[in-house]
């Protein structure tokens, strides 16, 4: 937990919290229509250990799950395309509220034919 404490003698101070992060380490992820669900890591960077994340803008038949690692509140999403998806790509985004705070990024999803 990172906090930083400013102010001048005479009480008065002023309590900042650290911004919340969140990041992806690929900036596009392609996924094939009816293959195996792929997974990939997400990076939180948060004074909690918990986090709520989802992920918005997923085009139909695409869906993911988050999981927690040992590492909380970082984790790992995981990416599948069911037969009803349709190919294309799109520019989804992850939100992460965690500590308080609400923080995003998004990314590009290729759906891919099998």
């Amino acid at each position: 937990m990172m906090l930083v404490l400013t102010g001048c003698g005479g009480g008065g101070g002023n309590l900042v919290q650290q911004p919340i992060r969140v990041s992806l380490p690929v900036s596009t992820i392609t996924v094939a229509i009816g293959a195996r669900p792929l997974s990939v890591p997400i990076q939180i960077v948060s004074t909690s250990e918990t986090a709520v994340v989802t992920v918005g803008g997923l085009p139909a038949g695409v869906l993911v799950s988050y999981a927690a690692s040992d590492t909380n509140p970082s984790g790992s999403q995981t990416f599948s395309a069911g037969t009803t998806a349709m190919p294309g790509t799109t520019m989804p985004f992850v939100t992460v509220n965690s500590a308080g705070q609400t923080t995003s990024t998004s990314f590009t999803l290729i759906v891919a034919k099998p």
